[in-house]
């Protein structure tokens, strides 16, 4: 998944304490600018340009994220597994579902905004900085460690969506998964919703036949 690939993840983001430790051990700073690279303070500057762009946008791509993903996959599973009894495997396939979902989808929307975001805090924390670069340098210098750091920052917003869409999609679908357990507990049958299959019920009888729920469970 995306930036889960590359190199190894920091833990979860906290508190402003925390974040920072979580991102220090993976802040890059690429030889081919040495004039950064050797500035006092640069790992530092960059690691608080990171931290504050990454706090800026997380919240409204984890929302977002988290809400698509976590309807689509309702409305999916619960159709497609209408006639599933197995708690267990209903869960699992949300769970999977969800997870790739707003992972792909808090990717694709945190990108670039992140690292605009990113370079555009580092310039701030850097104008006091006696750096001996013209404006043209000192904007390449600044697109470099945005996009070396780029993955960093995603991996962090990713997991964040994929955390709480686990916990979301859990909670959305807590009378469907009870209602399983409980068929099981109280008559010693499996699950089984007549209604799914009933004509005029939920699903359209125009649904083609390779979308409709099945008596014999999912797919």
């Amino acid at each position: 998944q995306g930036a889960q690939g590359g190199a190894q993840q920091p833990n979860g983001a906290g508190d402003g304490v925390s974040l920072m430790a979580a991102l220090a051990p993976f802040v890059t700073i690429s030889p081919s600018l040495p004039q950064l690279a050797h500035t006092p303070q640069m790992r530092r500057l960059l690691l608080a340009a990171l931290e504050r762009a990454i706090r800026e946008i997380i919240q409204p791509v984890v929302e977002r994220s988290v809400t698509i993903a976590s309807i689509t996959t309702r409305e999916l599973v619960c159709k497609d597994f209408a006639l599933e009894p197995s708690e267990q495997e209903m869960r699992h396939a949300a769970q999977q579902m969800v997870r790739s979902l707003a992972s792909s989808l808090a990717l694709v929307t945190c990108r670039e905004p992140l690292r605009v975001s990113v370079a555009s805090h580092l310039r701030a924390l850097l104008a006091s900085q006696s750096l001996g670069l013209s404006s043209e340098q000192l904007e390449a210098a600044l697109g470099s460690l945005a996009a070396d750091n780029l993955e960093l920052g995603c991996v962090l917003i990713e997991k964040a969506a994929t955390d709480r869409a686990l916990r979301e999609i859990e909670e959305a679908l807590a009378p469907q998964l009870e209602a399983r357990r409980l068929s099981l507990e109280r008559t010693g049958q499996p699950y089984f919703d007549a209604a799914a299959l009933q004509a005029g019920g939920r699903y359209p009888a125009q649904l083609p036949d390779a979308l409709r729920p099945r008596q014999a469970g999912h797919p």
